[in-house]
């Protein structure tokens, strides 16, 4: 009965950490989680020869085995508790002294290990399954009770530190599941033959329910990011987590602000549903393009769309992609709008690009945040589109600089420099005319 349970425990880690891995097998946390429970398995697996005395003229090489690929798994959980440090918001100074603690305990771990395999048979006899009666009185016991003890100790400090910095939200889930089945699968190790798959399944099971939570949360994440972020910032967000994504920086990138000419009349007379329909079809054309050319929608307000191109993930030619981006939108977006013009509207888009340093992040209070960008570049190509007539796209100096080279000569500077509403000083403007 024991057998059948140890089999059942074990072939149900395996499946949870076949899950992790292959349902996100970018992720750094999800790796070091599956490695864990793989590990876990075998280690639980490894209790059906014992009890079966496959073992029982050498007790010493089961000992050798079961302390490999339990030091592995210790280490391995260590390791993703590292890994969701390191997407939450602690501190710099928060996170080195975590991953000192973290550190320490692996080390504590791998001790442990070499312990056991050094001396074998004195694990066999006082910290194994078929201890001597009485053995947790005696010194031996404590030879690797002290280090595993130890190890445990200062990871459950380290988790702790973890809650107190606001992990990643999903990874929360995972990590507040498996401190509270960590006690059930460590009286797994300590309880008789017939009681350990009991133990050891309810832990599995109060894990797992953590784990469905995480995966439901994932894919709502998912569906979100994919409407509002290209998929590369997607993928980045599940391997770095989001706060370590968005984590406020200051860098230079290229924004590409456009929205519709003739919008207001045609919202004043057409019908609600007709005006949400052609919002859908420009939004849904206009996003492609943008994740298209890895850029970030950052703001949707009306029919104005504002994006970023270089943040938060950084391009060297940020500014080259942000020129081929407003010329791709352009056309698709004069394919949607040939549509409605067909039926007698008058519909345009106008297209601003600029380019700077931007300080970017997170901000909002405690029920709502938003992925901010502050800086001239901004405000520049917020300028230019309003200034832009329909079909036309216009750029300022610093874009066209950094485009460079031959490609300059896709661009027409405008007669005169002109004072944009809202800027201080007069600005040079370039029209891109391919």
């Amino acid at each position: 009965m024991a057998q059948t349970g140890d089999i059942l425990t074990s072939l149900f880690a395996i499946g949870m950490a076949l899950s992790f891995l292959l349902a996100d097998p970018r992720s750094p946390t999800s790796r070091a989680l599956s490695a864990t429970l793989g590990l876990a398995s075998v280690s639980m697996f490894l209790n059906v020869p014992f009890e079966v005395g496959v073992f029982a003229r050498d007790p010493r090489i089961w000992s050798r085995l079961f302390a490999t690929t339990e030091t592995a798994a210790l280490v391995a959980g260590f390791e993703w508790v590292l890994r969701v440090r390191r997407i939450g918001t602690a501190t710099e100074t928060e996170r080195r002294r975590g991953e000192r603690l973290l550190r320490v305990a692996q080390g504590l771990a791998i001790l442990y290990g070499v312990t056991c395999l050094a001396v074998p048979q004195l694990r066999a006899d006082y910290f194994s399954p078929s201890s001597r009666p009485g053995a947790v009185f005696r010194p031996q016991f404590y030879l690797f009770a002290v280090p595993l003890g130890l190890a445990l100790g200062l990871a459950g400090v380290a988790i702790v530190q973890v809650f107190r910095t606001e992990p990643d939200p999903s990874e929360g889930l995972r990590l507040n599941a498996m401190a509270l089945a960590t006690p059930f699968l460590l009286t797994g190790f300590f309880a008789a033959s017939r009681w350990r798959p009991v133990t050891t399944g309810i832990g599995e099971v109060v894990f797992l329910a953590g784990a469905i939570r995480y995966h439901v949360l994932q894919g709502q994440r998912g569906q979100f990011l994919a409407r509002f972020l290209s998929p590369q910032v997607a993928r980045l967000v599940r391997e770095r987590g989001l706060p370590a994504t968005m984590q406020q920086s200051r860098i230079q990138l290229s924004v590409v602000a456009c929205d519709l000419r003739g919008f207001t009349p045609f919202a004043e007379s057409a019908a609600p549903e007709e005006v949400m329909e052609l919002l859908r079809e420009y939004y849904d054309t206009i996003g492609a393009v943008v994740s298209a050319f890895g850029g970030t929608v950052k703001d949707l307000a009306g029919d104005g769309i504002l994006c970023l191109v270089g943040a938060p993930i950084p391009y060297a030619d940020h500014a080259r992609r942000a020129v081929d981006m407003s010329l791709r939108m352009r056309e698709r977006g004069g394919e949607v709008l040939s549509r409605w013009r067909a039926m007698g509207l008058d519909l345009g888009l106008g297209i601003g690009v600029a380019s700077g340093y931007v300080t970017v992040g997170v901000l909002g209070g405690s029920e709502r945040l938003e992925y901010a960008a502050v800086g001239p570049p901004v405000n520049l190509a917020a300028r230019l589109c309003a200034r832009a007539e329909s079909g036309q796209i216009l750029v300022d100096q610093r874009t066209v600089g950094l485009v460079g080279g031959s490609d300059r000569s896709r661009f027409e500077r405008l007669a005169h420099e002109e004072t944009l509403k809202g800027l201080s000083r007069p600005v040079v403007i370039h029209e891109l005319t391919s």
